[in-house]
């Protein structure tokens, strides 16, 4: 309703491919027609952000490759203008996909990715957890080959508002704005294996516990970090409330310490941010639910 004719409309959050080109370009082309201007005076572009969350955030504004594209070639040049004012381009150059369907389906893409390998890992920590292995030493090993560096490592869960979601999103996308009669399966099946690693956390707890004859009800659990990343303060969709709920339902006595998180909204609990004082705590078990750099340097803990 106020944009100047001119304007640079440029998404940078996750949306479903096809999003510009089949809701938001028609909105502006709206908006613009009932004020008698010219439909194709604006200019749109898509470019998806890549931040790093924790220390390095606001750096990684700044300092991280950056993919783009336009609606039509004025917008396209528009976009890569603006990002040059922002993006240090010498060491990070920007990359141009042919429309804004392409740099849509990037981000989920890697997104999707990223999820589907930590997906692949849990099914081998169960195998390696039956085989008595220990995955952490073998992924190492593996991780010396440069073509294998990337594999990931199995934890308590998978977290955050990309992953949780985004192959969601794509295998939607493909349905509904592109009308194909296939999902994206396999997308959709590591997503629904991720949701599931904090059960699989919590069944390998009880299974521990019960081989050293203790019992769920009245244990005394003090969780070391609530978010869903190590070294940020964010429990949005933090795998730890799964497992959190899981614990309070088998009637544990749950207490939580993070460094960034004060008070766990999602759980309604308030957390210890002093180490020292969380631990003076009479624990019948610790568990890392959150792997910040700080339970690593600290030398009891890692003991």
């Amino acid at each position: 309703d106020y944009c100047k004719p001119e304007v640079l409309v440029i998404v940078e959050t996750t949306v479903p491919p096809g999003t510009c080109e089949n809701v938001v370009l028609p909105i502006l082309r709206k908006g613009f027609a009932s004020r008698g201007v010219a439909q194709d005076a604006f200019k749109l572009g898509h470019s998806y952000e890549r931040v790093m969350p924790g220390p390095n955030y606001i750096d990684s504004i700044q300092n991280f490759y950056r993919v783009y594209s336009g609606i039509d070639q004025k917008s396209a040049d528009a976009t890569e203008a603006f990002l040059r004012t922002i993006i240090r381009t010498d060491e990070y150059p920007l990359t141009r996909l042919r429309n804004t369907n392409s740099t849509e389906m990037a981000k989920v893409l890697e997104n999707s990715y990223r999820a589907a390998n930590i997906a692949f890992m849990v099914e081998w920590s169960r195998f390696a957890e039956e085989a008595k292995v220990d995955l952490y030493e073998v992924v190492n090993a593996i991780r010396m080959r440069d073509t294998h560096k990337n594999m990931m490592l199995p934890g308590i869960g998978v977290g955050g508002y990309c992953l949780t979601k985004d192959p969601l999103l794509a295998s939607w996308s493909r349905q509904k704005i592109f009308n194909s009669n296939q999902s994206l399966s396999q997308s959709e099946q590591g997503v629904r294996i991720n949701d599931q690693m904090p059960l699989f956390a919590y069944k390998f707890l009880v299974q521990k516990l019960n081989a050293l004859g203790r019992v769920m009800k009245g244990l005394k659990v003090l969780l070391l970090g609530v978010s869903y990343r190590g070294d940020v303060g964010d429990t949005r969709y933090s795998p730890v409330e799964l497992f959190c709920k899981l614990l309070l339902s088998a009637e544990c006595d749950v207490h939580a310490h993070d460094y960034f998180v004060k008070y766990w909204e999602e759980a309604s609990i308030s957390v210890e941010d002093d180490i020292q004082s969380a631990l003076d705590g009479d624990f019948d078990t610790l568990v890392f639910t959150t792997l910040h750099s700080d339970y690593r340097s600290n030398p009891y803990l890692m003991e």
